[in-house]
């Protein structure tokens, strides 16, 4: 898995705009930067073309909302004209952590198991 691999996975996803709206430096960045925040959570073994792409596009989501700054900056909760969002998590995207995560760490909502 490198820069090139997942930049063409990224190639034949959707809703992908703001990725390519990016010059190729700032491209190598957001990958980098995605590889190592999945390798801070996860074994650099279990990482996956796919799934450091759905972390950038989680992470270029957030920050084209403005959130990503606000959960850097250790926000919690913010309200505007009405409107209240909550944040918890670690930022990383919830599609990569059931991509990565192991079927036995998983909730099992609404069965005993």
């Amino acid at each position: 898995m490198d820069f090139q691999s997942v930049n063409t996975y990224l190639g034949k996803m959707r809703k992908t705009a703001g990725y390519f709206d990016l010059d190729v430096t700032d491209q190598e960045k957001e990958v980098f930067e995605a590889i190592e925040l999945l390798k801070d959570n996860f074994e650099a073994s279990k990482l996956t073309d796919r799934a450091v792409a759905l972390q950038v596009i989680y992470t270029l989501e957030g920050e084209e909302e403005e959130y990503g700054k606000l959960k850097r900056h250790g926000v919690k909760s913010y309200s505007v004209k009405g409107v209240s969002v909550s944040f918890e998590g670690t930022g990383i995207s919830p599609d990569v952590i059931s991509l990565l995560l192991p079927k036995e760490h998983k909730a099992m909502v609404g069965r005993l198991v």
